[in-house]
């Protein structure tokens, strides 16, 4: 029964919650009194960090109401179960994130962390969150929760791990701060012992709080002088009676009367600047997430220009030249036009010559038969003959000789590896321009009239040289758009996942200025890593610059860094 002369700081009535078929609140009634230590008693799982969040407003019920004295979230300190803190920051560094989002100023953070620290033994405040114990993780966190002075002051089982002579020390402050300064306090916890200091108990089970008095009252109403004992008591009857069975939701929702008013939805540059300060030094001190996010791309581009479209080296060649011995074909060079009649040159070394200059490990065999025999051999990927009569078959080809009867060049290509054999078949025609070239040149002709009747053309402009030069620029493009989808992506999963994202919105923060921060960051790594993948694909491995301008390219990148963000975020 609810009595009207009493301020009650939180109110729940007839509440209702399921998870499909499991009915966590089953009529709740909760009465908790301002300026009171409130005690939350239940076994594991019976529902205790669920009426908290509905409290809270990070739930919903599904019938009933809860009103509260408090109108705003700046006015309550919460401590969720877990630890919801980022274990890559220190001690001082956690309360200047968690100050400057409760709008707090420098010397109100400092004045607090020393009376929390003082008070909850936390002495070397320099120390990262990783590196503390569970305990002293958890006094930070009640520190976290108690700095903004608030009103009212939910916590969700705060002295799991701490030592009971802390836990006794925190007890007595928790005492102090209702006395004083009228703060009301919930607590959750299932050491039932403990719940002896608190004003008021509330013994939840099945739903519903079975009982809701005084420790005293509630052992002398079950005539004994153990808590323990009372609450094995409230249980059996609560078995045997009838009426506090599971009961069916009802169908219509009931809307709570008093929403509790989130802070306000405007962007605070302040909060954004904690925000990203926050992102920033958890990003450079976690090496795995640096160097998934910095140096695996680098070193992904880095293989792409030395692996990807370049042309095999020393692929083996055996060929065998009936015009001239391949000694007299080292160094050749000739000016002469080859249809002077003092021309006694062999042009077949300007074919060696091309193929020598493209890094190909030419083999000279003894006769015809024994480079046909050669193909045999796994690792032979061509052979070439040239006849004695080569360079005379090639006048007579310019010249458009119909008394050619067979060709004076005879070249086997290896079908075992698509690859090689496109390579060097293309290398072949490459050799055959470059020989009418050379030829024509040394004549003043137009090489454009032999020529053969297929251009080949490269991807895009004439400084594509090999397949990397067309496609570094969309692999670029690509490799950015995956690393910050992939960032974005991980960082917002990780802090909803940990419980930080909540912790920080019960701070003050909205989802504005979180998407703000982190995009500040993923900009500053975009534009970082834009640069390395530049200078890496440009400057070091020579990849041409081909592009319409600079500062639209370098748009380019940021453009498909920022939709990466949106897609990943």
């Amino acid at each position: 029964m609810i009595n009207e002369d009493i301020q009650y700081e939180v109110q729940v009535t007839n509440a209702y919650k399921n998870y499909g078929a499991n009915n966590v609140f089953n009529g709740l009634n909760m009465n908790v009194t301002s300026g009171s230590i409130y005690g939350l008693l239940g076994p594991s799982g019976c529902g205790k960090s669920t009426l908290l969040h509905c409290i809270l407003g990070t739930m919903t019920l599904d019938s009933g109401t809860i009103d509260l004295k408090v109108e705003s979230l700046k006015d309550v300190g919460y401590m969720p179960q877990d630890l919801c803190l980022e274990t890559e920051l220190t001690i001082n560094e956690t309360f200047e994130y968690y100050g400057t989002l409760y709008k707090m100023n420098e010397k109100s953070i400092k004045t607090k962390k020393v009376e929390l620290t003082t008070f909850l033994q936390l002495s070397n405040t320099d120390s990262y969150i990783k590196d503390l114990s569970g305990g002293q993780s958890r006094r930070v966190s009640l520190a976290i929760s108690l700095l903004h002075d608030p009103k009212l002051i939910i916590l969700d089982e705060p002295t799991v791990g701490i030592d009971p002579i802390l836990r006794n020390d925190i007890w007595t402050e928790f005492t102090k701060m209702v006395v004083q300064h009228k703060k009301t306090i919930i607590i959750t916890t299932h050491y039932i012992e403990e719940a002896n200091q608190a004003n008021c108990i509330g013994l939840m089970r099945n739903g519903v709080i079975i009982e809701e008095k005084s420790p005293q009252d509630i052992l002398t109403k079950c005539n004994t002088d153990s808590l323990e004992s009372a609450f094995l008591e409230l249980c059996c009857n609560q078995d045997k009676n009838e009426n506090h069975m599971a009961k069916n939701v009802p169908a219509k929702e009931v809307p709570r009367k008093n929403k509790l008013k989130k802070i306000e939805n405007n962007i605070d540059f302040h909060r954004i600047k904690a925000l990203f300060k926050k992102n920033w030094q958890v990003f450079s001190r976690d090496y795995m997430l640096l160097f998934s996010v910095i140096f695996l791309p680098l070193l992904q581009m880095f293989n792409f220009c030395n692996a990807i479209g370049n042309d095999f080296k020393n692929m083996p060649i055996t060929f065998k030249n009936d015009e001239v011995n391949y000694e007299s074909c080292k160094n050749f060079s000739t000016q002469r036009c080859i249809f002077d009649e003092s021309f006694n040159e062999a042009m077949s070394c300007v074919v060696l010559d091309y193929f020598a200059s493209q890094n190909y490990k030419l083999i000279e065999v003894k006769d015809q038969e024994a480079g046909e025999m050669s193909m045999n051999n796994a690792g032979n990927m061509a052979f070439i003959y040239f006849q004695r009569n080569y360079t005379k078959d090639l006048i007579k080809y310019i010249n458009r000789d119909d008394n050619i009867t067979e060709y004076s060049i005879f070249m086997h290509i290896t079908n075992e590896n698509f690859l090689f054999k496109n390579q060097i078949r293309m290398d072949v025609y490459k050799s055959y321009n470059h020989l009418m070239k050379t030829v024509l040149n040394n004549c003043n002709i137009n090489p454009r009239t032999i020529n053969l009747p297929v251009d080949v053309h490269t991807i895009v402009g004439n400084d594509v040289k090999i397949y990397t030069n067309g496609i570094i620029a969309l692999f670029i493009e690509m490799t950015i758009f995956f690393l910050l989808s992939s960032f974005g992506a991980s960082i917002v999963l990780t802090e909803k996942i940990s419980g930080i994202l909540n912790r920080s919105m019960f701070a003050g923060v909205n989802l504005m200025e979180f998407s703000t921060a982190l995009f500040c960051l993923c900009t500053l790594i975009l534009s970082v890593q834009s640069v390395l993948f530049c200078l890496i694909s440009y400057v070091l491995f020579f990849n041409p610059i081909i592009t319409s301008g600079l500062f639209l390219y370098s748009f380019g990148l940021l453009l498909s860094g920022w939709i990466g963000f949106l897609f990943g975020k």
